[in-house]
């Protein structure tokens, strides 16, 4: 039974937070000292060895426990400043990142590359069906990111700040059941559509004898244990029409009404995310977005990516497939292409 309207913390507008202090939270200093001394404890191993139980951090805990129920049972977002990012060498600081994030969810692989945690960072290389939007600096509209089928799901998304942009890169998150809960209250036969699903393009992130697009839909919305899992990305659908993928006007008409929705004034919700800030959404129940960005001629902005998967999560995704994933690698690591 399709609910007309959501009603749980996940339900949320960009209006209701007044000052940031109201999502933002911060290490104090003995979590900084501990963070670093962690990861300095664990220098002779890969990040993708680290769990909860080698990355001990209890002064953490507190925090990071605040961080998971608000992913899980809470706005499905959080920002965490103060990550000691100046304290420690770029090895250092990825393994810091891994490490924290441990208690949250175990990283899974972002690109053909089998890459766990991605550079956020402009390598020239133009956003379209070809190019991932992550290595350019060009707007990046309302989206979830993609994601691989069972076993190892994307729930939550994190990305560390470790330098700004010299104008723009502003981040902004909306809420996925406030925007399903809009659709059913200003044109409920449009949802229909909307979750039977659409193809999305992998943009060149795949094998050359393996499809350019998903072989089957993937819904923009779907409910799975009386919960909305959310999966959108209107460029994806759109770019997958150019090998074959149907769209009709109903379709369009449901793309330009999330983005009227998503981009109207109070929605979404803005951030400016600073040197050492940590943000966190859960992939189901958050969609996120980036400005366009110009860098200044000796700092390029950059920040570090990972996906979470949680064994643990309420979330399951059970009907999404993959999209940037190399073949078998929920079984193996091995690349299809080198990054």
């Amino acid at each position: 039974m399709i609910p007309k309207t959501i009603h749980e913390p996940t339900v949320w507008r960009g209006s209701d937070f007044s000052r940031p202090r109201e999502w933002k939270i911060e290490f104090d200093d003995q979590m900084r000292d501990e963070i670093v001394a962690a990861a300095r404890s664990v220098r002779h191993r890969n990040f993708e060895q680290l769990t909860e139980y080698n990355f001990l951090l209890p002064a953490c805990s507190p925090i990071l426990d605040q961080v998971r129920d608000e992913l899980e049972t809470g706005r499905g977002f959080t920002v965490v400043a103060g990550f000691p990012v100046d304290q420690l060498s770029p090895k250092e600081v990825r393994l810091a990142y891994a490490g924290v994030c441990s208690v949250l969810g175990r990283p899974i692989i972002q690109n053909g590359a089998a890459e766990r945690m991605v550079d956020v960072r402009d390598i020239g290389r133009e956003y379209s069906d070809r190019s991932r939007g992550y290595s350019g600096t060009a707007l990046l509209p309302f989206h979830t990111d993609g994601t691989k089928g069972e076993p190892e799901v994307l729930h939550y998304t994190g990305l560390l700040c470790l330098e700004t942009a010299a104008e723009g890169g502003l981040s902004a998150i909306a809420s996925a059941p406030s925007l399903f809960n809009e659709i059913m209250c200003r044109r409920p036969h449009l949802m229909p559509s909307l979750m039977l699903g659409y193809q999305h393009h992998r943009q060149g992130d795949h094998p050359k004898d393996h499809s350019p697009i998903s072989a089957k839909p993937i819904p923009v919305f779907s409910f799975s244990n009386g919960l909305l899992h959310c999966r959108y990305n209107r460029n994806n659908m759109e770019w997958a029409t150019k090998e074959g993928a149907e769209i009709t006007e109903v379709d369009i008409e449901a793309f330009n009404l999330i983005d009227e929705i998503i981009t109207e004034p109070g929605f979404a919700l803005s951030m400016d995310l600073r040197k050492g800030d940590l943000q966190i959404v859960n992939n189901f129940t958050v969609l996120h977005s980036r400005t366009e960005y110009v860098d200044a001629p000796d700092r390029k902005r950059h920040l570090l990516r990972l996906w979470l998967h949680n064994p643990d999560a309420r979330r399951d995704g059970h009907r999404l497939v993959e999209l940037f994933a190399p073949p078998n690698s929920r079984f193996s690591d091995t690349p299809w292409r080198t990054a």
